[in-house]
């Protein structure tokens, strides 16, 4: 009786043993929540909602020009000159006021001394500009501008002494009729010369020639 006694509690310990489970070293399962990504909390700031009133038009809209050739100020203008024409008579240079057209291409000295070659139109006017001589350029150099004759000038001038006389006056008196002008100095083909018909001493600038307008 004492052996089975023995025996059974002998059992009854194995069979509570094999019940007992031991510790794992695992770490507990993490639930779907912990795992998931922190995100800020903090609201995202509103967009303004947006206006569904029109933009309202400029005002003074101007349309572009349909011909800005013409409307343009900068292409070329107009300028009142005073040039100088000797009278019928050959006895004195007579100033006339004219209307000069000027841009890119044309300086306002080149036109006005470019208007001696035509007629003047008044009676007791004449133009003394040889028909077969023609300038080269003018230039300004400070308060002197440069007139620059082609040489054909220098052939066949049948001026005389007035004739050579009231045409460099001529010259020289539109020119200097620009205040920033004071003297006018001549070439023929680019070089300096004496003389135009062996008249007029040519060799140095000469300034406004008053005596033939009195």
């Amino acid at each position: 009786m004492k052996k089975f006694l023995m025996s059974a509690m002998l059992a009854l310990l194995l069979f509570t043993a094999g019940c007992e489970q031991p510790p794992t070293d695992n770490p507990p399962a993490t639930t779907p929540a912990q795992t998931k990504t922190d995100v800020s909390t903090e609201p995202k700031p509103e967009s303004p909602p947006e206006s569904t009133e029109p933009s309202p038009e400029p005002e003074n809209q101007t349309k572009p020009d349909e011909n800005p050739a013409e409307t343009n100020p900068n292409d070329e203008q107009t300028l009142n000159v005073k040039v100088y024409y000797p009278d019928d008579s050959g006895m004195k240079l007579v100033e006339v006021e004219r209307e000069i057209l000027i841009d890119d291409s044309t300086d306002k000295y080149t036109a006005a001394v470019e208007l001696l070659r035509d007629d003047p139109g008044e009676e007791n006017l004449t133009t003394i500009f040889p028909s077969n001589a023609s300038i080269r350029s003018i230039t300004i150099e400070g308060t002197m501008a440069i007139v620059d004759f082609d040489g054909s000038i220098l052939k066949g001038f049948v001026g005389g002494s007035t004739g050579e006389e009231f045409l460099i006056g001529s010259i020289v008196d539109t020119l200097t009729s620009f205040p920033e002008i004071t003297s006018v100095l001549f070439l023929v083909d680019g070089q300096e010369v004496e003389t135009l018909s062996g008249h007029m001493d040519l060799s140095a600038p000469l300034e406004r020639m008053g005596d033939l307008t009195e």
